[in-house]
């Protein structure tokens, strides 16, 4: 082994001996913190990998392991390298930003990981090397597969030196309240070029699903609760062998006992009443119709067995909320049917957004449709879930990632150089073939 010409297993005892090496820099040093790659540094350290990558080649003719890097012989193996790690990357359970890795060689934290680090950055020198050998030897027939290995480097460089700059930023947004501020993983705050005021939170939820519980509130059956689905007023259906009947649907209900002691509360302190004293006054002035926060879904229903003429049970069921306790319906001594808490179908924050530069903007913003904005993108995260849909606080995940435009362009290059690649070859095909 080593000597020349050298093959694949040069090739491969290169990718393992880089391996070993990571794995001793891990225990030495732990995992690499790519904080200190922030800007200006990943500029600097770009131009420098660059600068190398020119002098090797410029060296080529006096050392054969230089001219090695741009063969097949040393590019599949890395390549293999590579597939192996993000493999292993994809079927490990990846922690947290702020976490620790929980293995020694940090396969659970692979991107700050030193064999992973040290593999990526061999294929990205080889792709470098290669792209440079063909920029100085540029014909028309190697134009798109230069773009190739152009827009890859791209990628596999600012991609991970890049990352660095990423910034990702928790925002509490309160009802009418704009706020400036962000949360790191850490807690940090970051004061924020944008500001977002929250003017209403909405939520579509999914219709209504009664189920059968038994004393100690274990749905039934256990592994997996039977469920009856509430679509519409006089709904029927059977339940484990109760037939059900919805004879009244309030879409927005509160007891009326509570609905008369809030209207004539001041908010803050209606938002602090619950039902635990007013029990027994449901049960016989029953629910109204109402727009109040903390209002919910309730349903009167009738139930009986199926397989025999005992009495029916009638009552009034509600998942409850903030402002008042569930309500179930007893159907005998040792079940009682319940409402499951509602489920949102999609929920979305109308805001207003504002920049330091004087630009004002009104969106909607949902799960899976950010807005964009002076280089952030938006998405809403969650709210208040014990308030439900009567949410007066937004949480919104605030990214931004300056590099990534660069990114698109390296993506960008690959597709054009692919897309090249495939019609010469075709055309050189039909060309042999007509021949």
């Amino acid at each position: 082994m080593w000597n020349k010409p050298y093959s694949f297993k040069e090739g491969i005892s290169i990718v393992v001996g880089l391996m070993v090496t990571g794995a001793m820099l891990q225990m030495a040093m732990g995992p690499l913190d790519w904080n200190l790659f922030m800007w200006p540094a990943n500029i600097i350290v770009l131009a420098i990998f660059v600068l190398i990558l020119i002098i090797l080649h410029l060296l080529r003719g006096r050392c054969y392991f230089f001219r090695f890097m741009t063969t097949g012989r040393a590019a599949v193996p890395a390549i293999a390298g590579a597939v192996v790690m993000t493999l292993i990357m994809g079927l490990t359970r990846q922690v947290g930003e702020k976490s620790a890795p929980l293995d020694p060689l940090a396969f659970t934290k692979m991107l700050e990981s030193w064999p992973f680090i040290l593999i990526y950055v061999w294929l990205t020198a080889i792709v470098g090397e290669e792209a440079i050998m063909q920029a100085t030897h540029l014909a028309r027939r190697n134009i798109f597969t230069l773009l190739s290995h152009i827009g890859l480097f791209i990628v596999l460089a600012c991609g991970s030196l890049g990352s660095a700059d990423m910034q990702r930023l928790k925002m509490y947004c309160e009802q009418g309240k704009p706020e400036w501020r962000g949360l790191d993983a850490w807690n940090n705050v970051h004061e924020l070029p944008i500001a977002l005021e929250l003017e209403k939170f909405s939520i579509d939820e999914y219709p209504p699903k009664l189920m059968i519980i038994d004393n100690s509130g274990k749905p039934i059956p256990y592994d997996k609760p039977e469920v009856m689905e509430v679509d519409k007023d006089g709904a029927t259906g059977r339940l484990l062998g109760w037939d059900i009947k919805i004879e009244r649907k309030i879409d927005n209900a509160m007891p009326a006992p509570l609905t008369k002691m809030i209207g004539s509360m001041p908010e803050e302190m209606a938002s602090r009443i619950r039902m635990d004293s007013l029990g027994q006054a449901i049960n016989r002035s029953g629910y109204v119709a109402t727009s109040l926060p903390g209002s919910e879904c309730a349903l009167y229903i009738k139930a009986q067995r199926a397989d025999c003429n005992a009495k029916a049970s009638r009552g009034w069921v509600t998942c409850g909320s903030y402002q008042f306790k569930y309500q179930a319906l007893a159907l005998d001594a040792t079940h009682q049917l319940v409402m499951a808490s509602r489920e949102p179908q999609r929920y979305a924050s109308q805001v207003t957004a504002y920049t330091k530069d004087g630009k004002v903007l009104k969106a909607e913003i949902e799960v899976n449709k950010p807005l964009t904005l002076n280089g952030w993108k938006i998405y809403q995260l969650s709210y208040n879930e014990q308030m439900g849909k009567w949410s007066t606080l937004s949480v919104f995940e605030l990214v931004s990632d300056p590099w990534l435009p660069v990114v698109y362009i390296g993506i960008l290059f690959l597709a054009i150089g692919a897309l090249g690649m495939f019609f010469t070859a075709s055309g050189a095909s039909k060309k042999d073939t007509n021949a």
